[in-house]
């Protein structure tokens, strides 16, 4: 899994956080035999929409991410290392043979390339396979900024053999999942078949050549559009079979996998971007399972003797919650006691419990109450209209013509909400947002577009506001986000640029200590409480069910919060061939 956070519109304490492993559910199902895993059947499952492609280095887009290596390098691309079970550390070596060896400076990254794993077309993997991954990914050129912010420290790559060498700038506590868990490694002999960046180091094409040689710009042309996107080929447990756009994307079992193979034959990813369809669909027995219910669909939709002979649900939840995001450089959204005011001015509870149906709870901070470090000691700000207006008369937006829109040196408080089609739950919040703020002499207007218009709006920081749902690990860095230098290209949408804020983040990359690291973050996010870039809304209760043929379900505080190569199906049960189509 990679440990970016990933901005999705609509997204430990023990080893599992809602365990639901079952036997056979109904008195027809009480003679099958549950007590050993077999091989068989297709696990067919609700893509809430198509991904923007399939490229890992490119892609920005949470289905994307969980077609290409779901909950932990399980599917068709793989990373150099994966989470434990246990804990959910990184400590499993998967395309290297063992964790890296680090320099007594920490400056070197060592590491050793397993051998005998080969691609999905047959290629053998080699260490050129990883440098050639982390020099595209660094191209300047490449349509890859998302990642290449977390690429910052590495100077350069060398490679010996079986062994590579990563050379860093500084050292960085997180510089480990840097090397081994934020890309996952993609075929060269495939996005490269000419060769255009052999004859450059991994210095080159972080240095002026990157950005001006003729043979990168030519490999960059070729990259962004590659055939490759949108049909990969890995080294996982699973192949890409097709993808028929808008429909379906099919996964077969790759039983030439190096390591332990899956149980089942195909996973089939159906793309219904309607949540009633998606649910007319599961009961129609045209999917299986449906890993985002609607609220109104877990509470009143999905029970009867029908369904429960049918159907297992329940809910977990993973490191996911919902923003809304102010563009800090409007003059709106510049003074934080305006973006305190905005939060303090809408009833999150309510939301919670009239739109969520009480699946969440409020937000606080940009890292997940599950994280090892976030604070619990943090107050969320209350829902308080009257200190909200007080906070928007010291900020100078008063209501000066009596008009009933507060305005500043002439401008007034007008902006736009801006959502993406097929969002469920812009529809239902827009209005909520736009009383609230109304009471409060703020006009608020909702636009919708299409999610790639909305996504281009967002990088190009051409919007006032917009809802987003942050979907990130455990222990995230928060650079990505938060940091000035990730307004230009990374995934700081709203342009936050604040000196502490950057100082914090650049210090906790620093600290080696976990306890220490753990008071900067606590730091870190008291500032953000007091700043409020963002409004936090509520972090995710997410409602799911399935079908009761599958053994072996767990949910798993890792995006997307299941392990399809876990599940397996009595064989008695099993619904499909592998000849067979859903």
């Amino acid at each position: 899994m990679m440990r970016r956070t990933v901005l999705a519109v609509s997204l430990l304490a023990c080893a599992v956080l809602c365990a639901c492993s079952r036997s056979a559910g109904s008195n027809e199902t009480s003679a099958i035999d549950v007590s050993h895993p077999v091989k068989g059947d297709w696990a067919v499952v609700r893509l809430e929409s198509d991904p923007d492609n399939l490229n890992p280095l490119i892609s920005t887009n949470a289905v994307a991410h969980y077609v290409m290596w779901g909950v932990n390098n399980s599917q068709v691309y793989e990373l150099l290392m994966a989470y434990n079970n246990k804990d959910f550390g990184l400590t499993e070596p998967l395309l290297i043979e063992a964790p890296p060896s680090i320099s007594d400076d920490r400056l070197t990254y060592t590491i050793k390339i397993r051998d005998g794993v080969k691609w999905h077309d047959g290629v053998p993997f080699t260490p050129d396979d990883v440098l050639f991954t982390f020099k595209a990914a660094a191209c300047p050129l490449d349509d890859t900024g998302p990642v290449r912010s977390y690429l910052s420290e590495i100077a350069d790559i060398q490679v010996d053999g079986r062994s590579m060498r990563f050379q860093m700038k500084k050292p960085n506590v997180y510089n480990v999942e840097n090397v081994a868990n934020t890309l996952a490694i993609i075929p060269k002999h495939v996005f490269d078949a000419d060769g255009l960046l052999d004859g450059f180091s991994y210095k080159d094409i972080i240095g002026p050549k990157g950005k001006a040689d003729p043979k990168i710009k030519k490999f960059a042309e070729g990259f962004n559009t590659h055939p490759a996107n949108r049909a990969p080929i890995g080294t996982g447990p699973y192949k890409f079979e097709k993808w028929d756009s808008g429909k379906e994307i099919v996964l077969t079992r790759n039983d030439d996998y190096w390591g332990k193979k899956p149980y089942l034959d195909k996973i089939v990813y159906k793309v219904i971007n309607d949540y009633t369809a998606a649910l007319t669909a599961l009961k129609a027995g045209e999917i299986d399972l449906q890993p985002r219910l609607l609220p109104i669909q877990y509470r009143d939709q999905t029970s009867g003797q029908a369904f429960d002979q049918q159907f297992a649900k329940g809910t977990y939840s993973i490191p996911s919650a919902s923003w809304i995001i102010w563009n800090n450089d409007r003059p709106f959204f510049k003074d934080k006691r305006v973006r305190q005011a905005m939060t303090m001015l809408i009833d999150r509870q309510k939301i919670i419990d009239k739109i969520r149906l009480g699946l969440g709870t409020i937000a606080i901070s940009p890292i997940s109450p599950q994280a090892p470090n976030f604070d619990p000691n943090l107050k969320a700000l209350p829902y308080d209209p009257k200190r909200a207006g007080e906070l928007l008369d010291e900020a100078g937006w008063i209501d000066h013509d009596g008009d009933g829109i507060r305005d500043k040196d002439g401008v007034k408080f007008k902006f736009e909400f801006l959502g993406s089609t097929g969002s469920p739950t812009f529809p239902q919040l827009s209005p909520v947002l736009e009383e609230a703020f109304r009471k409060a002499g703020i006009e608020m207007t909702e636009r919708t577009i299409e999610f790639a218009l909305m996504s281009k709006a967002l990088k190009e920081h051409r919007f006032d506001s917009s809802a987003l749902t942050s979907s990130s690990d455990l222990d995230q860095e928060q650079t990505q986000i938060f940091h000035s230098s990730s307004a230009a290209g990374g995934s700081n949408f709203m342009n936050f640029k604040n000196a502490d804020s950057d100082r914090l983040l650049e210090q906790i990359n620093l600290e080696f200590d976990p306890q220490k690291r753990k008071a900067l973050y606590w730091k870190w996010q008291e500032l953000m409480a007091d700043e409020q870039p963002v409004a936090f809304l509520y972090y995710w209760l997410e409602p799911a069910a399935y079908s009761k043929r599958f053994q072996n379900v767990q949910w798993l505080p890792l995006r997307p919060g299941y392990d399809l190569n876990s599940w397996w199906v009595p064989a008695a049960l099993q619904k499909y061939k592998s000849t067979t189509a859903p």
